[in-house]
């Protein structure tokens, strides 16, 4: 079943065409990267199919609906969204924010009830925050404070999940731990994910899927060996690369050199 769906979708900031006739579906239980350098469009690609951004009416669907007729709080139950940077004007307890994320599902007066609870518990143990539970938001490192918005992502339980730049604050450690978090969301739960990400060696390890993106056009789609093809990744960065095969994880990885 196709949980999304774009047809020639284009979008521009004022003037400035940022994407232009991008055209692709994506299923349920996929683990999608959408790589490119920078200005290619990825952060704007993904705020589109989220919701943030609204583009024509009938170029995006989701379940077969365009997601301009769907409304914000069905949405919310469908798709969870997580920026590269997030703000807070208040500074709320750790739990507090993981707690945001059952919102969608909440009563008129916002009362928790005891399965929204468990959800609050089981996410925060599976991202590794319960240790700061009761810490401030904005005492958090870069990548601590990223963690708790993926938690909260998860605790929405969506169809779909997307993310962008997850992992660009965080150790390499943690790097990997949640991209194998986000590879059994997709698994267990036939979870729709799609991350926005410069770290091409991490996503050729854990995404069967990348979108590469190039001047606001799809370069190539598929599974990582058809995706990263020497000539086609020399020439979309401007780089010189050496693509190998790690020993390993029996995955691509990219070698930039002068």
């Amino acid at each position: 079943m196709n949980r999304l769906q774009i047809r020639n979708l284009s979008f521009a900031y004022d003037s400035r065409l940022v994407l232009s006739k991008i055209n692709f579906s994506a299923r349920q239980g996929e683990f999608i990267a959408l790589i490119g350098p920078n200005g290619a469009g990825k952060s704007t690609l993904i705020k589109l199919l989220a919701g943030i951004l609204r583009a024509g009416t009938e170029t995006i669907h989701i379940n077969d609906k365009p997601i301009s007729a769907i409304p914000r709080r069905e949405l919310a139950r469908l798709v969870a969204y997580v920026p590269q940077e997030t703000e807070f004007i208040f500074d709320y307890y750790v739990e507090e924010v993981v707690r945001m994320g059952r919102f969608p599902y909440s009563s008129g007066f916002g009362i928790s009830t005891p399965s929204d609870e468990e959800i609050v518990r089981q996410v925060m143990e599976i991202m590794d925050i319960t240790g700061f539970r009761g810490r401030r938001i904005r005492e958090l490192s870069g990548g601590e404070k990223q963690r708790v918005i993926v938690a909260s992502a998860l605790a929405q339980q969506p169809q779909i999940l997307m993310l962008d730049e997850p992992t660009s604050a965080m150790d390499l450690h943690h790097q990997i731990a949640i991209y194998r978090i986000l590879q059994q969301q997709q698994l267990n739960h036939e979870l729709l994910v799609i991350v926005v990400t410069h770290d091409i060696n991490l996503a050729a390890q854990f995404c069967r899927r990348m979108i590469l993106l190039h001047q606001g056009a799809i370069i190539a789609d598929g599974k990582p060996e058809d995706v990263l093809q020497f000539g086609q990744i020399q020439d979309t960065f401007g780089v010189k690369v050496y693509i190998d095969i790690n020993p390993l994880t029996k995955s691509l990885y990219i070698l930039p050199y002068a």
